[in-house]
């Protein structure tokens, strides 16, 4: 069965660490579709194109365990409330890339729409997308790579989003159809109570995703990587491109 777990620490200049996250994500249905691409041969002929390389992060929280079925509750594509651009704050050290992000709707006769909690069969749906804001999983922050499982590290600094209350994350697959320039498409996601992020401490994410407690290498929780960032209390290099 494939699972995925995330830790959020808050972490404070002088080393202090506060877990406020330690819980299963949810699998979505974006991920299942990119299996099907794998086996049928219809998506990217590029193996890193269904590996998670970017992350949302947003302020609201989608309901799924109540507001949908059973049978549908991984079926959506989107966070509730995915930052902006500006969201991310002008001095943080994020690049921030602009990608059409992935989806499938269907149609019940009218106008398509992006699923959301609902299922259709295949024959009235579409894949479609609209322009939102990324940030990379940078290499230097996937800390583990298996075979059947992925880690990474992610780290919102002392200067990202203040200001804003955190409560929810996506994660997605970098181009999983394989189009010229990257279809993101969400793979797992998680709400939670909200955080208020300031400028006192960095928010440090841990995501696991994989075939988990299949493998002696890995289990359902992060097991530290062999690349571990210092917390960066000084800014430089990087700046957001639209």
């Amino acid at each position: 069965m494939i699972k995925g777990h995330i830790t959020i620490c808050k972490v404070y200049s002088d080393g202090t660490q506060e877990t406020v996250v330690n819980q299963a994500n949810l699998i979505t249905a974006g991920l299942g579709s990119s299996l099907v691409d794998i086996q049928m041969g219809g998506g990217s002929p590029h193996v890193d194109g269904y590996a998670p390389y970017y992350f949302q992060v947003g302020t609201n929280t989608i309901d799924y365990s109540t507001k949908f079925s059973p049978n549908t509750s991984a079926n959506f594509y989107t966070l509730s409330a995915p930052f902006g651009w500006q969201d991310y704050g002008d001095d943080t050290e994020f690049t921030l890339y602009k990608r059409y992000r992935g989806f499938y709707a269907s149609s019940d006769g009218g106008a398509y729409k992006e699923i959301f909690g609902t299922s259709a069969p295949l024959s009235s749906t579409i894949f479609s997308g609209s322009d939102e804001y990324f940030a990379p999983v940078t290499e230097g922050r996937v800390t583990k790579v298996f075979l059947d499982s992925f880690e990474s590290e992610i780290v919102l600094d002392e200067d990202a989003a203040n200001g804003k209350t955190i409560s929810e994350l996506g994660l997605f697959a970098k181009n999983p159809k394989g189009f010229k320039e990257d279809a993101p498409i969400l793979m797992a996601y998680r709400s939670f109570a909200g955080v208020p992020k300031t400028k006192e401490f960095s928010l440090v994410i841990h995501w696991t995703i994989g075939f988990l407690g299949l493998s002696k290498n890995i289990d359902d929780h992060y097991t530290g990587g062999v690349y571990t960032p210092p917390v960066v209390t000084s800014r430089g290099g990087e700046i957001k491109s639209r």
